[in-house]
């Protein structure tokens, strides 16, 4: 199974949608890591879908940054693909987290 075929699982398991899996193999090809204003080049949608995304995606611990000093001497984040095996330690714990709020509003119910 290759890195795509993965990102296609992972978001279907946690629900993510076409934007949030486009960033995903978007950083899953970058080698050292992408700027916002670079994931909005490569995917075509805007910097508020971009960002929103990826707030989403740090959440789900499906992607890393690193802070970084832009030429103009601004602080920006860097965003990283995770490695395939983190990738599916995360997903594996998100749905562990899933599962457990499900059983304990079952049991309240």
């Amino acid at each position: 199974m290759g890195t795509d075929d993965l990102i296609t699982e992972i978001s279907g398991f946690l629900n993510i949608r076409a934007t949030g899996r486009k960033i995903l193999n978007i950083l899953a090809r970058s080698k050292r890591g992408l700027l916002v204003s670079e994931i909005v080049a490569h995917s075509k949608r805007s910097e508020r879908a971009i960002r929103t995304h990826l707030k989403l995606l740090l959440q789900l611990r499906l992607i890393g940054r690193k802070r970084v000093i832009t030429k103009k001497g601004k602080l920006a984040y860097r965003y990283i693909a995770l490695r395939t095996h983190e990738l599916i330690r995360s997903t594996k714990e998100e749905m562990r987290r899933r599962l457990h709020k499900l059983e304990a509003s079952m049991r309240s119910a």
